[in-house]
């Protein structure tokens, strides 16, 4: 999820746990439960500083990994309640805060596992990534929905509001499992084995797949139109809404993983087993041939993932290896990656 929604959350849930009665003395203030909630749900994304190292590696192997843990988020509030403690004025009850920590720290993995990319619940034990395809990383009604929860909850220390205010973003989820299970149903009968992908920015876009023999179908698909994920486009300059098509209009379109004739079906072949790039093929859920780059001086292969394919806007997840082709250089590939949302080439190591 954004970064947004996540501190949002996590000043939400800080709101919980509140004393009442003889306690309220000793209890921290909503302000100060919304900053340590908001900060401490960010704390997972501490992870990015990683991308530096290796853009590849860190989107395979680092990132919603160790700090997005469900197993370390003790040992992550542990430290975080430390800080506070240490390098605040602020006097700040232990257990309770240690309790905001955790709760605002573990709202995060939680989300993420909700959008398509996974998130290692288990790291280091397990790296199997959780990913339910319910929510796009930016859903404004999701957004909208947890910031009323947060509203609720600051105004009015009451159970019952605690119990609405949980209440609130999960009917939403309900709603959008829904959805997605009729849409399904729906195109059951169509292809063999369907997979629903959330789109920007509604619960009403979803981008469907379907595995063929060598490679994937896919198409943009829609329930019908929704003005306020229109207005929320046109503000990111994604005029793409009239990609999505109703059930009984769709058109697929098929996606090879490796592509068509001897020589480039080479190349692709020799990039795609290559060691340096396995963790492309490890992290990708739909992997598909982008490109093909070939002149006197280099040959480049180029991969994409589904995951990242969205109406009229360049894929942000595209990785490659070129060689140099005079026979006075060495002909090894090299990994590449391509710049989010340009075609400008730039090492990937």
């Amino acid at each position: 999820m954004d970064a947004l929604t996540h501190a949002i959350v996590g000043a939400a849930i800080a709101q919980l746990p509140r004393s009442s009665g003889l306690n309220k003395q000793s209890s921290i203030s909503w302000r100060k439960r919304a900053i340590i909630g908001a900060s401490a749900a960010l704390f997972p994304d501490i992870d990015y500083l990683l991308f530096l190292i290796n853009p590849l590696d860190f989107i395979a192997y680092w990132h919603r990994a160790e700090t997005h843990s469900l197993l370390l988020a003790p040992l992550w509030a542990w430290l975080i309640m430390q800080c506070w403690q240490r390098f605040t004025s602020w006097q700040l009850p232990t257990k309770q805060l240690y309790w905001l920590c955790f709760l605002a720290i573990t709202s995060h993995p939680l989300l993420d596992s909700l959008t398509t990319f996974g998130t290692q619940w288990f790291a280091p034990i397990s790296r199997y990534r959780f990913a339910f395809n319910v929510l796009f990383v930016i859903d404004v009604y999701f957004s909208v929905i947890a910031l009323c929860s947060l509203l609720l909850l600051i105004i009015v220390n009451h159970q019952i509001v605690k119990i609405l205010a949980l209440l609130l973003p999960a009917c939403y989820l309900l709603v959008v499992f829904n959805i997605k299970h009729n849409i399904e149903q729906s195109l059951s009968g169509n292809q063999q084995t369907i997979t629903l992908l959330p789109q920007p920015f509604s619960l009403l876009y979803w981008q469907a797949i379907s595995q063929t023999e060598h490679g994937f179908v896919q198409t943009y698909i829609k329930l019908g139109s929704d003005p306020i994920a229109q207005w929320v486009s046109s503000k990111f300059g994604l005029p793409q809404q009239a990609s999505y098509q109703l059930s009984e209009q769709l058109t697929w379109q098929h996606y090879n993983t490796l592509p068509s004739g001897p020589i480039m079906n080479n190349h692709a072949l020799q990039v795609w087993q290559h060691p340096k790039f396995k963790a492309f093929h490890q992290f990708s859920a739909y992997p598909i041939f982008y490109d093909y780059q070939h002149t006197p001086q280099h040959t480049c292969v180029w991969f994409s993932d589904l995951r990242y394919h969205w109406p009229n806007v360049i894929p942000s997840f595209r990785y490659g290896m070129c060689r140099k082709n005079q026979t006075n250089h060495s002909n090894e590939w090299h990994l590449y990656r391509m710049k989010y949302f340009s075609e400008q080439a730039v090492t990937a190591n």
